[in-house]
């Protein structure tokens, strides 16, 4: 499967990060976080980087143009439906998770691959929330 299009769920420093990555590597973007204002806080954030990476020289003004371009920010979970890759890297929350990857269970294409970002929750706990334990739904790396 080729992947195209990535979504991020959180836009925070982790978020952030995999977001901006994930545009500078070529990839369209849809990053969320909870409401407008951390969503406006974690682009900006994106943006300062790609600023100082250009003040640096590390890269061009068109190529912080065309990562800036790739990617788009969205407080709606179904905006994430055409995405090939979901990335979830919100907080440190078993609740939260299980309640995020069952509407993404919903939502995104059934080739779609749902990962977390997780550094000590079990993946296989977060994973009992979606339909990948019946064969029918999605890889939860």
């Amino acid at each position: 499967m080729e992947i195209k299009k990535v979504g991020v769920v959180g836009c925070g420093i982790m978020g952030g990060g995999i977001a901006q990555v994930s545009a500078q590597s070529g990839y369209e973007v849809v990053a969320s976080e909870i409401n407008e204002e951390l969503l406006n806080k974690g682009l900006a954030a994106i943006n300062s980087i790609l600023t100082r990476s250009v003040d640096k020289g590390r890269i061009s003004q068109e190529d912080k143009d065309a990562t800036l371009a790739r990617i788009k920010g969205t407080t709606n979970t179904k905006d994430f439906a055409d995405c090939d890759l979901v990335i979830e890297a919100i907080i440190e929350n078993m609740d939260l998770k299980k309640k995020l990857f069952a509407e993404l269970d919903k939502v995104c294409p059934k080739h779609a691959i749902l990962a977390s970002n997780t550094s000590c929750l079990s993946v296989i706990d977060m994973a009992k929330a979606t339909n990948s334990g019946t064969g029918a739904g999605h890889a939860l790396l």
